[in-house]
């Protein structure tokens, strides 16, 4: 027995002699073999399988994501198969390391006619928005809502792209927009996309002209306000008793959140009526509803001049003075504006002389009557005359006011 071999598997002696030769019952097969055994789909593309939802605690479907006001989270198994449900952990059940095996891209469905496509295997998908070809030739980039009913499907692709089954259909509702998630969590974006919906105004006549403006809608707001900075300083401070807003922003305006089927929002500003004026305007978005108003931040500012009268017909006429007052060396000098016409073109500014010396120059809407108030010492003597100007030329100069400052 010193020389018997033993059949580790089944301990029992081997039935040959030590040193003779054994005969395999399943030799290996040649490489010419393994070719010839293939099937004949063998390298082609495998069609995912419909793809499946996520299964609650008791093996139902549902997404187990998470649903928000303005978000839906989805989750699905692709190219797995059908699987038990995991007692245990509902959200992540049924992953088992086969995951997306195969799977080039997803394509979810909203509500039939929207969808949204997601390429490589993941199967999990953050929808706020989605593309809604209900007119397939124009598709509308549309906003996940509050309070709204959905329903998605999903299908997988392969690298060929060739789609196979969509899933079972899965509805579901977002919820109302609570007071802390409206204000704290999620406050209107803003528009940040304001441009001219037009050419700037050119001021040829007393009335002036508006700027017209536009931008991108943005969903879930109720309204939009419209500001302009009428300081000429850009280092302007805060206004502290207005969150938000520096000291010479003025309020041109509101404009409601238009229909559906409207991607852009439009607003024309009271008119300007000074050349060369210069503008710094913004908006900001406004949702009022029954947890009331949250105000999203202001829009990068639209900056820019109001032009010159490059098409006014010529120079201006001369101004003229009317009286100048004074009071304790106070003088106040009102100028009367130059009547506008075919020849004479409307004024853009004024420059003040007393004698040959330059002491103030003045802006003004055109039509109005500009006032100077300028501080001389008692006994001093004046000589105003005064020009108006634009891209045309320069005035003749206004008739002359001259006095002298009282002593008391």
């Amino acid at each position: 027995m010193a020389n018997e071999k033993w059949n580790l598997n089944t301990t029992s002696a081997l039935t040959a002699e030590a040193g003779s030769p054994v005969g395999l019952v399943n030799p290996p097969r040649t490489a010419e073999q393994h070719v010839t055994d293939r099937p004949a789909d063998y390298g082609e593309q495998v069609v995912p399988p419909k793809p499946l939802w996520y299964l609650d605690k008791d093996a139902n479907p549902h997404s187990r994501g998470v649903t928000e006001p303005y978000k839906v989270l989805l989750f699905w198994r692709s190219n797995i198969g059908d699987m038990a449900a995991d007692l245990d952990d509902s959200y992540y059940m049924g992953v088992r390391g086969l995951q997306g095996i195969g799977v080039a891209g997803h394509l979810v469905t909203v509500n039939g006619t929207g969808e949204i496509y997601q390429p490589g295997s993941e199967s999990s998908a953050t929808i706020t928005q989605y593309w809604d070809n209900t007119d397939p030739e124009n598709s509308v980039l549309t906003e996940i809502e509050p309070e709204t009913e959905y329903t998605f499907t999903v299908a997988a692709h392969n690298q060929a792209g060739e789609y196979g089954p969509a899933s079972d259909p899965l509805t579901l509702t977002t919820p109302a927009v609570g007071y802390e998630f409206q204000h704290v969590t999620l406050p209107p974006r803003p528009p940040n996309d304001i441009d001219y919906a037009a050419p700037l105004p050119v001021i040829t006549s007393a009335g002036g002209g508006g700027i017209q403006l536009r931008w991108t809608k943005i969903a879930n707001v109720t309204k939009y306000e419209i500001f302009d900075n009428t300081s000429q300083d850009t280092t302007e401070a805060m206004d502290l008793t207005r969150i938000g807003l520096n000291e010479s922003d003025v309020k041109l305006g509101e404009v409601n959140q238009p229909g559906a089927g409207t991607t852009v929002v439009t607003f024309t500003t009271p008119n300007y009526t000074v050349p060369r004026h210069r503008f710094s305007l913004k908006v900001r978005a406004v949702r009022t509803d029954t947890n009331g108003t949250a105000v999203s931040e202001f829009s990068t500012p639209l900056r820019g001049t109001i032009p010159a009268s490059n098409n006014a017909p010529g120079k201006p006429g001369a101004p003229t003075f009317t009286t100048a007052p004074t009071s304790n060396g106070l003088v106040e000098i009102t100028i009367a504006p130059p009547a506008i016409g075919t020849v004479n073109g409307p004024p853009e500014w004024y420059a003040l002389y007393d004698g040959t010396r330059k002491v103030a120059t003045v802006n003004a809407p055109l039509g109005t009557a500009p006032h100077v108030q300028l501080q001389y010492a008692a006994g001093q003597t004046y000589s105003f005359t005064t020009v108006a100007g634009n891209s045309a030329g320069i005035s003749p100069a206004s008739n002359t006011l001259a006095g002298t400052i009282p002593s008391s």
